[in-house]
């Protein structure tokens, strides 16, 4: 498959699982719920290595490990526990644009610096419009987790705590990137996933002296479960191909369409109000990363 198109259907996998995973983030607490994301999803991935992928493993190298482990913690261990406590404060409709429209410019032009990746006129244009969108998105006071009940300072907390993740993001697939170079895809993501995951459960385990699944319903932990699967494990698996064959700069830049995907569930299936100004931001920000491109 080629890498825009891997690119492309892990961003709509990533839209599928950050509206199962809104709709738990009143129920678990964003530690034990990245945890079990990224468990559920190193599960899956190895699963996978140790069935199609298990070639992949002898080709492994002692940097290559490092970057994958390093990439996975940073970048699903922080960035994500960022995002999803964001999620609970402004809501998916406004977190993920704003995630979304972030993180791709600044791995793009994190690329282009250090990894040697084109850099074209078009950026600047793009970056003005996307800076505009998210602009928009972020200042907008509706479609937040609570609807006409989110304070400011709780706004401004959750746009802060989304533009961090960003570039936590950016970073860890830099590193993934640069790390990734004579590693397959599922052998890569059964090293990132794992690792991950054991790092959030053992910071959830010492925050709540307990698993994260204790107290919790069986119902939220089967949702989360499914968006770790979706997302984290089959989304992240197609990021990591499409990382590999169209470069981190692209993959991050195709993969930010997931707004389009994100914002007609969110509607549907949330109850979460999309003002014309939020919808104005968005469309903004995607013309901007269609420049990039």
């Amino acid at each position: 498959m080629p890498g825009e198109a891997s690119a492309l259907i892990a961003a709509l996998l990533w839209a599928v699982s950050s509206i199962l995973l809104t709709s738990q983030a009143r129920r678990i607490d964003p530690l034990s719920m990245s945890a079990l994301r990224a468990l559920s999803a190193g599960l899956l991935l190895a699963l996978l290595a140790l069935t199609v992928g298990f070639d992949q493993l002898g080709d492994l190298r002692p940097g290559s490990a490092l970057a994958m482990v390093g990439s996975g913690v940073l970048g699903m261990g922080l960035g994500d526990t960022l995002y999803i406590t964001s999620l609970g404060l402004i809501g998916v409709s406004r977190a993920f644009p704003i995630s979304m429209a972030t993180y791709p410019l600044l791995t793009y032009l994190l690329a282009a610096a250090f990894l040697d990746e084109g850099l074209r006129w078009a950026v600047l244009l793009g970056a003005v419009l996307i800076v505009v969108g998210v602009s928009a998105v972020a200042m907008e006071g509706g479609g937040g987790a609570n609807p006409g009940r989110t304070a400011p300072e709780g706004r401004r907390r959750g746009t802060a705590l989304v533009l961090i993740a960003a570039v936590v993001w950016a970073l860890a697939t830099l590193w993934l990137r640069a790390g990734s170079e004579d590693i397959g895809a599922i052998a890569a993501g059964s090293l990132r996933m794992p690792a991950a995951g054991l790092f959030l459960l053992g910071l959830a385990f010492l925050r709540h002296r307990r698993l994260p699944t204790r107290g919790v319903s069986v119902r939220s932990v089967a949702t989360v479960a499914l968006a770790g699967t979706l997302g984290t494990g089959l989304g992240g698996l197609l990021y990591i191909a499409a990382v590999q064959e169209a470069g981190a700069g692209k993959a991050a830049i195709l993969s930010s369409t997931s707004p389009l995907f994100v914002l007609p569930m969110a509607m549907l299936f949330l109850a979460e109000r999309v003002s014309p100004r939020l919808l104005a931001g968005v469309l903004v920000s995607v013309v901007g990363i269609w420049l990039v491109v």
